[in-house]
């Protein structure tokens, strides 16, 4: 008598060799898809209170200094960050300017001597601090410094606060964007009008 017999694995062995193969796929995968992940930087998600501050506007060529004039921002919850992390666009129109905690100012400028740079982290009492590798903390205030003001009426092109070559205009909407230098990511945008 001839037997005729099929050497083969049964269909359970099988299936289950199928999902032990489909398990080790799937887990190399995740843990290659995981390590890219780990690798970007990661956006510091903080809310920020935008304030314009004003606090004189001289005459064209009037000459002065001592003028503390642009946007405070207040940090109102969220991750910390430090001042030297971000960079802050301004635009108005087609017109925009990017500026950092390290460039140096525009010289001649209006600001007082003990303001260095475009941002910088003001102390509990107001004063500025030159620490920009500080942590910004819940209730921490930093402040992005125009560099020029100019009263323009007698030209018939009214009043402004100036960044370089960037003026926000009295009255004008204009849009600011807080960028995390690290991921390049924007960790909060809006509006602001100066008024006077």
């Amino acid at each position: 008598m001839i037997h005729n017999r099929d050497n083969a694995v049964s269909p359970v062995i099988g299936l289950l060799l199928m999902i032990v193969v489909t398990i080790i796929i799937a887990a190399i995968v995740s843990a290659f898809a995981g390590g890219l992940a780990s690798d970007q930087a990661t956006t510091p998600q903080t809310s920020l209170e935008v304030k314009e501050v004003i606090e004189k506007i001289l005459p064209y060529s009037a000459g002065g200094r001592d003028i503390s004039n642009g946007l405070l921002f207040t940090h109102n919850g969220g991750d910390p960050f430090s001042i030297s992390s971000i960079y802050i666009q301004l635009q108005s129109g087609s017109t925009s300017v990017t500026l950092n905690s390290t460039e140096s100012l525009d010289s001649p400028n209006v600001l007082p001597s003990d303001v260095t740079a475009y941002i910088m982290p003001l102390k509990i009492d107001g004063s500025v601090s030159t620490d920009i590798d500080t942590l910004m903390q819940p209730g921490d205030k930093f402040m992005l410094f125009a560099d020029d003001c100019v009263d323009w009426s007698a030209y018939n092109m009214g009043k402004g606060i100036a960044w370089k070559s960037f003026s926000a205009m009295l009255n004008t909407k204009c849009e600011y964007k807080i960028i995390d230098k690290d991921s390049n990511n924007v960790i909060q945008q809006g509006s602001f009008v100066f008024s006077q």
